[in-house]
């Protein structure tokens, strides 16, 4: 019998980790920045009120750039090895993430399937959030979610048109590694450390 709860967990976890844009993210491979195509630039609010914009960063090191939101359990889950990569590329690579809306908001719309979804692993983890309502209530969300999961890298927060979101493909857990000039070398709808290490040694001249 304690064989059931294990293999319930699993389930859930496989169906929360695809690997590549499935039906609900079709959008992805037409909208989102292309392989050698300029980086859409941003100018985008941290939590704490401070500004970032994407082209400051660009000139010496590759950026990793990472979108997400603390009701997508592929963005929480990855952290561990996100948080991994960043140790070990710290010094090599810039790190910034867009703190996004909602993937499974609770009383408002999956902007995925266009209904509420709220994702069994989020009530197995009792990770229940509500849509955010203005500015104040994201940048608060998401100082929430990155000092509770120990995001240690740059973080910014989408304005609430959406517009980086949507500017990079609409993607719950999305990431992109841009290099030193600003093109995309690495465009992923769910975000794969591996992949993106592999791309960072790349440019990096790691490996040939």
């Amino acid at each position: 019998m304690k064989l059931i709860p294990v293999l319930l967990v699993a389930c859930l976890l496989s169906a929360c980790f695809p690997k590549k844009a499935g039906h609900r993210l079709a959008h992805f491979n037409i909208e989102a920045p292309r392989l050698g195509e300029a980086a859409p630039n941003f100018t985008l609010r941290t939590p704490q009120g401070d500004t970032v914009e994407l082209k400051s960063l660009l000139g010496d090191k590759p950026i990793v750039l990472q979108l997400g939101s603390h009701t997508c359990p592929v963005y929480r889950y990855r952290r561990f090895s996100m948080s991994k990569l960043y140790r070990e590329y710290a010094d090599k690579a810039h790190f910034l993430l867009v703190y996004t809306l909602e993937a499974h908001p609770k009383g408002a719309i999956n902007p995925y399937v266009n209904r509420e979804w709220v994702s069994s692993f989020n009530y197995v983890t009792n990770t229940i959030v509500g849509e955010h309502q203005d500015i104040e209530e994201r940048e608060s969300m998401a100082e929430y979610s990155t000092q509770k999961l120990s995001v240690a890298y740059p973080v910014v927060v989408d304005n609430m048109n959406n517009e980086i979101w949507k500017a990079y493909g609409r993607a719950p857990s999305a990431a992109f590694v841009i290099d030193a000039s600003g093109k995309v070398a690495l465009r992923q709808p769910w975000v794969n450390p591996r992949e993106i290490a592999d791309t960072l040694d790349r440019l990096i001249g790691a490996k040939p």
